[in-house]
């Protein structure tokens, strides 16, 4: 895992709703990983009720539930963490990869981001000086959720005002008159995050 770090943007978490789901294997790092980041969320002003933790058992569980949390569309981004040694075999690698490509694939096809906090790590020693440390894993996968999030709602808000152009235009080409469309646009009342349905409602 590299140590070169990417300055991040300060990013205002006000109206940002974030999701957590957490392995509950190796506890210990795992439960530092949860508190960084929701330390580093806070600090950005996310409020305690837009932070959603869900834990599951162990890293292998972590894609089932972070593609439920997303399918709700109710959270700006998704962080999911876990902790995965290396044993006598190769088992480990084999979660690593199933899990990152399980992890990309949800947050492609739901449209919501999806950090990969699942760290991978040959030694107890390797792990806890990436949870532990300086390199503070857990603020780094807050902070790049952060960013991540403000892209998505941005994005949204981007391409939902390019569907309503391109609703009005259709609307006009078939002689339609746009007072007599009782919607409000297309997709109703806007919510301030692309028309999509009032965000968390745990």
């Amino acid at each position: 895992m590299s140590q070169d770090k990417p300055s991040a943007p300060t990013v205002d978490g006000t109206d940002l709703y974030i999701g957590i789901v957490a392995s509950r294997f190796n506890a210990e790092l795992v439960d530092k990983l949860v508190e960084r980041v929701r330390e580093t969320l806070r600090k950005n002003k996310v409020a305690n009720g837009s932070i959603k933790l869900l834990r599951v058992p162990g890293a292998n569980e972590i894609p089932y539930v972070a593609n439920m949390l997303a399918q709700t569309d109710e959270y700006d981004c998704i962080i999911a963490l876990g902790v995965v040694l290396a044993g006598e075999t190769n088992h480990h690698e084999h979660i690593a990869h199933s899990t990152g490509v399980a992890l990309q694939g949800i947050g492609i096809q739901s449209e919501v981001p999806v950090i990969n906090g699942i760290i991978v790590a040959n030694s107890l020693e390797q792990a806890r000086a990436r949870v532990f440390g300086e390199m503070d894993r857990g603020a780094e996968f807050a902070n790049a959720a952060l960013e991540m999030a403000w892209h998505r709602v941005q994005l949204c808000d981007y391409l939902d005002a390019l569907d309503e152009e391109a609703a009005r235009e259709e609307r006009e080409a078939m002689g339609e008159d746009e007072d007599d469309d009782d919607t409000g646009g297309f997709g109703g009342a806007s919510d301030g995050k692309g028309g999509r349905n009032p965000f968390h409602k745990n």
